[in-house]
């Protein structure tokens, strides 16, 4: 019985991405919920929310940006360039958004929530762990060694 009570509630749990103003006291969820979104949710990766856009990518490689605020969709599509499975986080910085594929395909976008792609760039190694920035360089690790992409000064 605990084994099929655990299956039912897995079958009948929802899979969302909710967004909640802050403040009251006491059960908020019906009356301080701002949006919900049921389409392509990620099971891993993260989300993340840079220069005004929610940028999150499903497991699947479907990504979509969306308006924080509102929960209004800018674009969803499959990630060009990068197609396969995910399960590193974006990560974003100086107006980039970088999405690492488990295929080894580093997708770089410009932010904004038109999805942008600026370079696809294959490192022909599986990529499990979530890429690292730090001031102008990105490191990303592999299954075979660690990399370090950045400007030279």
């Amino acid at each position: 019985r605990e084994e099929w009570d655990k299956y039912r509630a897995l079958m009948t749990s929802e899979n969302a991405l909710l967004a909640y103003k802050l403040g009251g006291s006491g059960d908020l969820t019906a009356s301080n919920l701002l949006w919900k979104y049921q389409r392509a949710i990620p099971q891993l990766p993260s989300m993340v929310v840079y220069q005004g856009v929610l940028y999150m990518i499903s497991d699947g490689g479907i990504l979509t940006t969306l308006d924080p605020a509102t929960g209004n969709v800018f674009k969803q599509g499959r990630l060009r360039g990068a197609p396969g499975s995910y399960l590193a986080s974006i990560v974003a910085a100086d107006g980039k958004i970088f999405i690492a594929s488990q295929s080894g395909v580093v997708a770089v976008l410009k932010a904004g929530g038109d999805q942008e792609l600026l370079s696809a760039n294959n490192l022909d190694e599986d990529i499990f762990a979530t890429p690292m920035i730090d001031k102008n360089r990105i490191f990303i690790r592999t299954v075979a060694g660690l990399y370090c992409f950045g400007a030279k000064k």
